[in-house]
């Protein structure tokens, strides 16, 4: 597998994370979660850095930061070994390896296209998994609500923000998908609904969209991306990871029109996309509209959010679960077509 790019400029938006070594406790105590957030509270200001959002749970963290420099691997860096070499020592473990697995993950982010689903997907990571799957939606808002290791409290109105947390970009954001200008505390209120929607809404990890491991944004966005590296060349060999950045017709063949597989799909069914089934429709499976979803998604470059726009708007999260259930159909021979029989009629388009 290739190793994914680490990229840094002035101004780059990350997702950070960092896991205990064999998924080994990095917080064990209070005053360990104390400790780590007053020496990221110093990291920031001696890195020039922004931080947006944060939790941190048991045997890892996430931060969503702001580089104002060109210094990722600098920053990150100094917070994680200094961590760890106090952590190692308050509770007697010098000697005994690393505490942290391997390099800290980042993730380069769009702002406009992933900001606030990323920031619920953090946000919501306290009253994630199975253990809490099985409580009621009541009493994991409490939890949620109650978690003081993170930066939702804050954001909620619950209880004061840390003073080094930024939240314009955030709440900003939120201001901008309201239909009319709204003040702060309007907007504080909205973010809070749409964090704990989460609790109710089926959700996928943004993260799925993911391109190269490593950038989480629109076609534009990467294309950015891949201009900087470009740019910033110096006739070096191109890594694996960086030739995955290219655009996806000239690095691999095999993508598909959109429009071409559109085709094939009312072909086969001898019915037009627009007489498919809606996500409206309840209790109507739509298997025209649940193939075309998951040929889009395995034949095309075309990411969920992108394919939602194709049909009207859908969310990405509904994309993902339709896709996830025809493939479930077709693995249990429940469609009328298989995938692997309309992936070889497009491919004769």
């Amino acid at each position: 597998m290739a190793r994914p790019l680490r990229i840094e400029y002035d101004g780059a938006l990350y997702h950070l994370i960092a896991r205990g070594n064999r998924r080994q406790a990095i917080f064990e105590r209070d005053s360990d979660s104390q400790r780590f957030l007053d020496l990221l509270a110093q990291s920031l200001a001696r890195f020039d850095v922004d931080l947006h959002a944060f939790v941190l749970m048991g045997n890892h963290f996430h931060l969503l930061a702001q580089t104002r420099r060109a210094n990722l691997s600098r920053w990150m860096h100094w917070l994680l070994s200094t961590y760890a070499i106090e952590f190692q020592r308050r509770h007697r473990r010098v000697g005994h390896g690393h505490l942290f697995q391997g390099r800290f993950k980042s993730h380069l982010v769009e702002t406009e296209s992933y900001l606030l689903e990323l920031s619920r997907y953090l946000h919501l990571n306290p009253v994630r998994g199975a253990a809490r799957a099985r409580e009621t939606v009541s009493t994991r808002r409490e939890r949620l609500r109650a978690y003081i290791w993170s930066s939702y409290p804050g954001y909620g109105g619950l209880r004061a923000q840390w003073k080094w947390v930024t939240e314009d970009l955030v709440l900003g954001e939120m201001a901008r998908s309201l239909p009319r200008r709204s003040p702060v505390a309007k907007c504080r209120r909205e973010y809070g609904r749409f964090i704990e929607r989460g609790l109710i809404e089926p959700l996928t990890d943004p993260r799925e969209e993911l391109v190269a491991q490593t950038i989480l944004g629109s076609e534009g966005f990467v294309q950015e991306v891949v201009d900087r590296l470009n740019a910033q060349s110096d006739g070096r060999r191109e890594s694996t990871a960086e030739r995955q950045l290219r655009p996806k017709g000239s690095a691999r063949g095999r993508w598909m029109e959109p429009g071409r597989i559109i085709a094939c799909v009312e072909a086969a069914y001898a019915r037009t996309k627009e007489t498919w089934g809606t996500e409206k429709e309840r209790g109507k499976w739509s298997e025209e509209r649940g193939v075309a979803m998951a040929l889009l998604r395995g034949l095309s470059d075309l990411s969920y959010r992108e394919i939602g726009q194709m049909f009207g708007g859908v969310e990405y999260a509904a994309v993902a679960q339709r896709v996830r259930r025809t493939l479930m159909r077709d693995a249990q021979g429940l469609l009328y077509h298989s995938l692997a029989n309309l992936e070889k009629k497009c491919q004769n388009v």
